[in-house]
């Protein structure tokens, strides 16, 4: 889901993420589950509970009779005194997993002691607005899935070499650097941070999803060794520089872009209004090192400026000849399914829908979720199928979705 971002950036005067912004994300604490907001789903990637969690603690004649599996505290209405008898039946009954949001205690406490006390059966822990530091990580030795939301403290030592934790959501914090190595993780996904330094994939054998969500962007991304990885989402291609294997990519590269073929699925947010033309190429440039691609979800974050201008239905194709995306492994075999989100109506974002359109393999789906009031949208891409030399958009064999906006939807 997009978050607005405009004028978001990694400055040291930015406010700190608001404890009433963090309550939306209590909806989505836990879930194994991500949808691009295109409808992407990380298909080949998403890790399920019993895949994390095992059955090793649950007897083959099923749940245990006053075994507690799932506790969750998401209510202003707590006490401190409260929590201590809670934590004392959670022990009794060896929780399996927890979700405690303090949306009442001033500051940051400390993760309380009952829910450290919890270390050999507590396998899944996602909390909100404590303090998490590296003795309480080390406690929970049986720990798969940790998600921390506004929680400062010893982020990064959950991601050391020893730690079991296979998924880690990070959300509304202050980041510098985030190193994923030599570890068992599986899935980082970060939301909502301001990330000041780089984050780095590396020997990290397991991890098959890294997801990057507005407006966590970092200055840079290095991914070295990471075989399993087979979903990332959102590159930011103006804002963050993309390194792979020690080669940064980028448009007009003299090597060759090292090849990523473990990847499906793939993310980018363009500012059109900064790079301008430059955007095809760049997202040329970064498709050649996921020649397995299948799908790919592009996404405006900035508004249409003047200079752009609003597309019209008669607008000239103006990438027409430059053969952008031709001969590319992704379009030749693989890619087929393209969303472009977050659509705005300008020309740019026509434009490079066109050049995308020209290269498009009979079978693709191409969709665009667009404001109201867009005929001329429309008009413009049916005089274009009328008009390309790509016989599988002109005969009907791309199928080209457009989804309408509505007034409820958040952007993107």
């Amino acid at each position: 889901m997009e978050t607005p971002v405009d004028g978001f950036s990694a400055d040291a005067n930015l406010p700190s993420p608001r404890r009433s912004d963090c309550e939306v994300a209590l909806g989505v604490a836990g879930r194994r589950r991500l949808r691009f907001p295109g409808g992407v789903g990380a298909d080949d990637g998403v890790i399920s509970d019993d895949d994390i969690y095992g059955h090793d603690d649950i007897p083959d004649g099923g749940y245990e009779i006053g075994r507690v599996y799932s506790f969750r505290v998401e209510t202003t209405r707590w006490r401190a005194d409260q929590l201590h008898r809670w934590c004392a039946a959670l022990q009794r009954g060896r929780v399996r997993e927890v979700t405690l949001a303090n949306l009442t205690m001033e500051g940051h406490p400390e993760l309380p002691q009952g829910i450290r006390d919890c270390a050999t059966s507590l396998k899944g822990l996602h909390v909100f607005f404590f303090t998490m530091e590296a003795d309480h990580i080390d406690s929970l030795v049986n720990l798969r899935v940790l998600g921390l939301y506004g929680c400062p403290g010893m982020i990064l030592r959950a991601l050391r070499p020893e730690s079991e934790i296979r998924v880690l959501t990070i959300d509304f914090s202050r980041l510098v650097d985030v190193l994923v190595q030599t570890t068992r993780l599986r899935s980082l996904e970060m939301h909502n941070n301001v990330v000041q330094g780089t984050v780095v994939v590396h020997d990290a054998i397991q991890l098959r999803k890294l997801h990057l969500l507005p407006p966590t962007r970092p200055s840079k991304i290095f991914i070295g060794e990471a075989p399993s990885l087979r979903s990332i989402g959102y590159l930011d291609l103006f804002n963050t520089v993309f390194v792979i294997k020690g080669i940064v990519i980028q448009a007009g590269m003299v090597l060759h872009p090292p090849k990523m073929r473990s990847v499906r699925i793939l993310g980018l947010r363009v500012n059109y209004t900064e790079m301008g033309h430059r955007v095809p190429r760049e997202i040329e440039q970064i498709l050649k090192c996921f020649p397995c691609l299948e799908k790919l979800e592009i996404m405006r974050y900035d508004e249409v400026a003047p200079e752009e201008g609003l597309l019209k239905a008669d607008d000239e194709h103006i990438y027409q000849g430059n053969n952008f995306f031709r001969d590319l492994g992704c379009f030749s075999h693989h890619l087929r399914w393209i969303y472009l989100t977050a659509f705005r109506g300008g020309k740019y974002e026509l434009a490079l829908g066109k050049a995308i359109l020209d290269e498009a393999r009979a079978g693709t789906m191409f969709k665009m979720l667009h404001p109201q009031g867009s005929n001329q949208l429309w008009r413009a891409l049916e005089h274009f199928r009328m008009t390309t030399p790509n016989h599988a958009v002109r005969d009907r064999h791309v199928s080209v979705i457009l989804r309408l906006r509505k007034a409820g939807d958040l952007p993107g």
